[in-house]
């Protein structure tokens, strides 16, 4: 039995009968209609810069995937990315219990439930803080090296106060 689980702002990750994992880009992921509008609203790039101190172009709307409700990447210096991903209940409990049962760390303060891991090293690396909320939830990702646990939970708290 295969099964697959968003991990908000990374990918999905497809977990097969004896425990391995395989990553898959959000692009590739399995397409769904929805609207992805709001994304990009929750922040701007000068809410983004004076929350994280770093410097981000605007954001462009993802494609749509199940279970995400919207999407917004903000591209900085490098190969620096910072992510926004809302999701409904269902998939953000699911990354949540997932981030949390291989490491993550847990976030006071955040939502009903927050869990902070370390990126991929396919996405440069950088932090993922994931959050279940009153809404479902959202992921914030900075990807690349300047993605720390303190810039990336700084955003997150943007987002929440955004919400």
């Amino acid at each position: 039995m295969l099964r697959r689980i968003l991990l908000a702002g990374m990918g999905v990750i497809t977990i097969g009968p004896i425990g391995m994992a395989a990553a898959q880009p959000l692009a590739n992921a399995q397409a769904t209609s929805g609207s992805h509008s709001g994304a990009c609203d929750v922040a701007t790039p000068a809410e983004i810069a004076k929350a994280t101190g770093l410097t981000v172009g605007d954001g462009t709307a993802g494609p749509p995937i199940p279970g995400v409700i919207g999407k917004c990447t903000w591209s900085g210096s490098g190969d620096m990315k910072v992510i926004v991903t809302l999701a409904d209940a269902q998939h953000m409990q699911l990354t949540v219990a997932s981030q949390e049962h291989t490491g993550g760390t847990v976030v006071p303060d955040l939502g009903s439930k927050a869990v902070g891991v370390r990126g991929a090293g396919f996405t440069g690396g950088g932090y993922v803080v994931s959050v279940l909320d009153a809404k479902g939830g959202f992921g914030v990702s900075i990807l690349g090296k300047d993605g720390t646990p303190e810039r990336t939970i700084a955003l997150a708290k943007l987002v929440e106060s955004h919400r």
